[in-house]
């Protein structure tokens, strides 16, 4: 049975679960990527996606024709930077009796991924997986940016009440 027409029978709209499923997604991959990075490479990571994106935009584009390339070398960079970073950025978000924050930085560094994702994805495609009101909040320049900014900040509070 086709699934679109159940949930409109019941009178639940796409949108509203495209949304609840986004939100879900999001919720897991904070709880996951809080225990398998940790506190003593969230930081690092966060550092990694910055380095990664900024050698996205100056690789040339000719090499980076599809998104799904973009994507792919995006993802690459990252793990390539992360996996190196140790030596570089000595950096993490201390005491563990402060859990809050590593879930915290671990959402915050999820939904900055997310939003990468899907401002390198096609609309169209993109439209596929989540609702335009998620993605409007995702890709928005304003909300992109603050994506970007808002990890930064959060850090720079976090490490300024410890110290």
């Amino acid at each position: 049975m086709n699934l679109d027409l159940l949930l409109s029978k019941i009178g639940i709209s796409q949108n509203f679960v495209q949304d609840f499923t986004l939100l879900l997604v999001v919720v897991i991959l904070t709880v996951a990527v809080a225990f398998l990075v940790g506190r003593h490479r969230l930081v690092q990571m966060l550092i990694s996606t910055y380095v990664a994106l900024a050698l996205l935009s100056a690789f040339p584009e000719k090499y980076l024709s599809d998104y799904s390339f973009e994507l792919v070398f995006f993802f690459v960079a990252l793990a390539l930077v992360t996996i190196s970073s140790k030596k570089i950025f000595g950096i993490y978000i201390s005491s563990s009796e402060f859990m809050w924050r590593i879930f915290v930085m671990s959402f915050l560094e999820v939904v900055l991924l997310l939003s990468i994702i899907f401002t390198i994805t096609p609309k169209k495609i993109a439209l596929g997986y989540i609702s335009p009101n998620s993605y409007d909040y995702l890709v928005s320049p304003i909300f992109h940016f603050t994506w970007l900014f808002i990890p930064l900040l959060f850090i720079y509070l976090i490490r300024r009440r410890l110290n």
